[in-house]
């Protein structure tokens, strides 16, 4: 069979390329590198908070400032991780609880999600109707973004997709790393 000589990127970039693996309307690549670290910036938090709101807000402590030179770029990679339960009156099938990373330029107030940049469509916890009660998991994502000069405020926000679900979130932290 030719598929045995290609490497493992050679036999998904044939099958991706046959329209095997087409499944979803829209596909974004996004691609990024970045060399030695710059810095690395921490927070935690172990005192749990709630919220129910459907659209994103910041979640308290969750932030960290940040800044480019002029003339160059950095690449930023987040990770957050944290203790959370989804819950409440699900009316839909499934409700979440998602998660998104975002960096806004203090100067300008213009603000870009980091990538994969999927908004409510990333679900970090869910809540499935009818099962009362989530109880508590870790979690964790991870996001990126090259971003050019400038200095950024840093941070997670949080939503969910029903507004009778509750998000709780406890004992999480988050780590930013700047790269070149």
């Amino acid at each position: 069979m030719r598929f045995q000589h290609l490497t493992r990127g050679g036999v998904f970039l044939a099958l991706f390329g046959a329209g095997i693996l087409a499944g979803t309307a829209s596909l974004a690549l996004v691609f990024g590198a970045g060399g030695s670290d710059v810095r690395v910036d921490v927070r935690s938090e172990t005192a749990a908070s709630a919220t129910s709101s459907t659209i994103f807000v910041d979640l308290p402590g969750a932030n960290t400032i940040a800044g480019v030179p002029a003339g160059q770029s950095r690449l930023f990679i987040a990770r957050f991780a944290a203790e959370s339960a989804c819950f409440g009156a699900a009316t839909a099938p499934v409700a979440w609880c998602s998660l998104q990373i975002i960096a806004t330029n203090t100067a300008t107030g213009a603000s870009v999600a980091f990538d994969p940049a999927s908004g409510l469509d990333y679900a970090f916890d869910t809540n499935p109707a009818g099962a009362g009660d989530d109880l508590w998991e870790g979690h964790a994502m991870e996001r990126s973004r090259r971003l050019g000069p400038g200095t950024y405020r840093i941070r997670v926000q949080r939503a969910v997709t029903n507004s009778a679900t509750v998000f709780r979130l406890d004992d999480w932290h988050l780590s930013v790393e700047t790269r070149i």
